[in-house]
Formats: C-alpha cells, structure tokens, sequence
C-alpha cells in the first residue's frame, strides 16, 4: 500500500487496531480517552468525515500522521507513516506530504508563578504529596481557556511546556516533551508522569539520582537520546499495558541496563496509587 493509501485510513479504523474505541458521539464526531496520556474524562475527538483529531486536554490536532507522531515520538514524516502501516500490517511506498491542520484557539493569558494555591496545594495532599516538595519541582499556571479563567499545578518540560494537574483538569500547555532533571548522577529513575515523581521524593526513592519524567508514554522516543548515556535506569512505570510497552520498548534499545522497579507497587497501578494506600496525607514521616 502506498502513502496516499495510507493517508485514507480511517482514523477510526486506526484507533481500534491500536486497542482504542470510542466511548461517545456528538453531532460532529467521536470523543475517545486521549490514547497517549492518561485522563479521566476523555477529552480527545476525531472527526471521521474530515479525518482529523483534536485533543482538548493539550490543544494539539493533526491528522493520522501527526496522531502517529504523537504515539511513536517520531517527527520524521516517513517514520510516521511507517508507524500506521506496521499497526495496520501493511507495506509502505512513496512519500506523501498530509494537509495542514489549523488548531482551535486555545490557552490565553497563560501566568507562571509560584505554587502558593491552598486548593491545589491540598490537592497534592490529599494524594500525599506535601508542599514543600510540590514547591520545590512545580509552579502555579493561571490561564484562560476558550474564555474562561482556571489555574492549575504546572511541572515544565524541557520544550518549556507544562503538564497541568488540579482536582478536576489533567492536561498539558504545549509543546509536549519529557523532563530530565540532571544531578550528575550515573543512576536516572524514569517516571509516567511528574505526580509519580513527586511520590518516588516523598517515599525517598530518588535520593540524588537524575530524573527523566515522560509526560505521557507518547515521548518514549524523545527521552531515549537523554537516556543513552546512563548505565543504569530504573523503570517506575503503570502496571498496565502503556507501562509495559514503554518498559518493553527501553530494553530493546538498553537491554540490560534497564531495571523494572514496579515491583515495588504490584498490587497497584502506579506509584502514587501505592503513596495513597499508605495514608501519609498529614504526617511528614512516612511509616513503610
């Protein structure tokens, strides 16, 4: 099959062999949990007729080729579209260049602060994370968002984007990338998302070694340059199927210097799921 063939794909169709349906409908398409990031409301809508996607939790959009970007971390457009054919068992043949996408108007008035918000803050409690290690890695963004104002926790990335996070929102001010916290360390603990890193410093498990938080398993393929160049990296990934394909796919490429540490919460989707079962939402001095 060749490049224009895969460009008729349906979305749909692509979507499915990939594991997602979808889980409602509107006058104008199909809504679907976000298949590179995790969310509690799905807030990522594709529109068959046009075959086009939009995530309303991160405000990126494209079409099946930008989708295979986002899921594979490839930029190179040959690279996505080797992506799709290999998910739908199919041969690839000559380039083909997709239409451009125009975003709908998203994050305005965009303020970085301090995180000082007694809401936010006792959200991050509530899931065992105190302030003064919250304070330490995130920030407080204020925004406005199709007109309306809100403000959540911010962890930056290397892009300088912000994965967002209050009691209601989970989602990310653009670009997307991961987060490498370099303290010359030989050791680099890999992390899901950053409330999972924030957990691993509250439980004591980084103590003193580099960081790399994903931001979505989506961004395998940007950390691996980063985690090249250290002997040894420790895996806190989901026990689920994102988590150990992300796992599966860094021991390909690092074979045994790769080292699978969600044994420490097996009973357990993740490991501020394994922070909260814990109960350390007031006391300073974890009791394991």
């Amino acid at each position: 099959m060749d490049i224009d063939a895969i460009r008729g794909i349906s979305l749909v169709d692509f979507l499915h062999h990939l594991g997602y349906d979808p889980t409602g409908r509107d006058s104008k398409g199909l809504w679907y949990y976000a298949p590179y990031r995790n969310e509690r409301k799905p807030s990522f809508h594709v529109r068959p007729s046009k075959g086009v996607w939009f995530d309303f939790g991160t405000g990126e959009g494209g079409d099946i080729f930008t989708l295979a970007g986002e899921l594979s971390g490839k930029s190179d457009f040959i690279e996505q579209a080797r992506y799709i054919a290999e998910t739908m068992n199919m041969p690839i043949a000559e380039p083909y260049k997709p239409l451009p996408f125009v975003e709908e108007p998203t994050f305005e008035d965009v303020q970085v602060s301090k995180l000082v918000s007694s809401s936010l803050l006792r959200y991050l409690a509530n899931r065992g994370i105190p302030a003064d290690i919250a304070q330490r890695y995130c920030v407080q963004v204020d925004y406005k968002l199709h007109g309306k104002s809100f403000y959540a926790i911010g962890f930056e990335n290397n892009a300088h984007g912000f994965e967002l996070r209050n009691a209601f929102f989970k989602g990310s001010y653009p670009p997307k990338h991961i987060t490498h916290i370099n303290n010359g360390n030989p050791r680099c603990n890999v992390f899901e998302g950053f409330i999972d890193f924030l957990s691993a410093e509250r439980l004591g498990f980084n103590d003193g070694t580099d960081t790399v938080v994903l931001n979505s398993v989506a961004n395998i393929g940007k950390a691996i340059p980063t985690l090249a160049g250290y002997p040894l990296i420790l895996c806190y990934l989901d026990n689920d199927e994102a988590g150990r394909n992300a796992l599966a796919r860094l021991q390909r490429e690092f074979g045994d210097r790769v080292m699978d540490k969600s044994a420490i919460h097996p009973n357990h989707k993740d490991l501020n799921d394994y922070l909260m079962s814990l109960n350390p939402k007031k006391s300073t001095k974890l009791k394991l």
